[in-house]
């Protein structure tokens, strides 16, 4: 089966991560009787400072954006395809993020009575000590597991009917998935190529806009992972990014500040690029399949 064979050459990923909400509902009744209004009181009450949760959070936050960084999307909720080439760089990457978050979440650990002790004074009438669990830690998570997918073996117990719907919607998701992944490489290029255009625009008696290496450099960096990221073989993506390849090849960025034709020349035929991609990018409703860590 064609899309099976996504499957030798990517996995799935599922990064499970959570923080403590820290805050609670406060009923509108009593909160209009205490007629508190605070930045720990607002309809909800924080049970302790926010920002002491704030470091921890970011790790999570910048483990999904890594992961997010070279993987493709998928249509179950919270799990992202992955090439084969970056399994081992998600997973060196998710190694290093875990030791930080229960880093973090060690030193929250270590201040939390004196942080509940700050909610007492703050939060006056409206504290109270059932909010605050005793085993803290457990109210944090930090996981990922690699996961392959597939049909059903017609040599499984499954009936012909189970078996024939189960390869059908195998071949539904996988339908999406690829369109998912052609969308998110076109719409990823088409960003670039307009921020590339945004830069060689004049804008009447403004000062140039400064093309630098860093902005030729995203675009090199984007024709390469291609090479790994088009599963699914976008000819159509490959073909337009070598255009713009050819386009960009031997051109210097500092040149282009004294080189108003060429500026303009390259700022024409991105356009045109850009349009084209944009042309190319399907309109398809949002619709992901929640899948929790248990059922995975």
């Amino acid at each position: 089966m064609e899309h099976e064979r996504v499957f030798e050459k990517a996995c799935l990923i599922q990064l499970t991560t959570s923080t403590w909400s820290a805050s609670k509902s406060v009923d509108p009744v009593l909160l209009r009787q205490l007629g508190e209004n605070s930045d720990w009181i607002k309809g909800r009450k924080n049970l302790i400072n926010p920002e002491l949760l704030g470091q921890i959070k970011t790790s999570a936050h910048q483990a999904r954006n890594k992961v997010k960084q070279y993987a493709l999307p998928f249509p179950i909720l919270s799990i992202q395809l992955v090439p084969k080439e970056y399994i081992q760089t998600i997973e060196d990457l998710l190694q290093h993020y875990r030791t930080q978050f229960w880093g973090r979440v060690d030193a929250f650990e270590q201040n939390y009575a004196e942080a509940r002790e700050e909610a007492r004074e703050m939060l006056g009438s409206l504290f109270n000590e059932m909010d605050y669990p005793a085993d803290i830690r457990s109210k944090f998570r930090f996981g990922w597991q690699f996961l392959a997918l597939q049909v059903p073996s017609q040599t499984t117990i499954l009936s012909p009917e189970i078996y024939e719907r189960e390869r059908q919607r195998f071949e539904n998701l996988m339908g999406e998935t690829r369109d998912l992944c052609v969308n998110a490489l076109r719409t990823e290029f088409s960003e670039l190529l307009g921020s590339l255009v945004d830069k060689l625009s004049v804008n009447g008696s403004k000062p140039k806009k400064i093309v630098t290496n860093s902005m030729f450099n995203k675009l090199n960096e984007f024709f390469n992972d291609l090479q790994t990221k088009n599963l699914f073989n976008d000819q159509e993506l490959n073909r337009l990014a070598d255009e713009a390849r050819a386009i960009i090849d031997n051109v210097s960025p500092y040149g282009l500040k004294y080189n108003q034709d060429a500026r303009d020349s390259i700022k024409s035929e991105m356009e045109i690029l850009k349009q084209t991609v944009e042309n190319a990018i399907v309109d398809m409703p949002t619709r992901l399949i929640r899948m929790d860590h248990q059922a995975a």
